[in-house]
């Protein structure tokens, strides 16, 4: 599967897997057992969209009218 480094919680974390390095920004390939805690600590998110774990979020915007005095 797909993923996409994050860089952890600071941000600039990278991965190293195998022989190659992957950057924040970097997309990987990596088996469910590989990413397993890499997606718990924030340091991967999936990009297959079958597997992703985000959410959409609506927000409900109202306008107001201004009312002359």
């Amino acid at each position: 599967m797909r993923y996409k480094v994050t860089g952890g919680s600071d941000g600039v974390s990278g991965l190293d897997v195998g022989t190659k390095r992957y950057d924040a920004g970097d997309e990987v390939e990596l088996t469910a057992k590989q990413a397993e805690w890499l997606l718990e600590q924030g340091y991967v998110e999936s990009v297959d969209a079958k597997t992703s774990k985000a959410k959409t979020v609506v927000e409900e915007l109202t306008v107001e009218e201004e009312t002359e005095l």
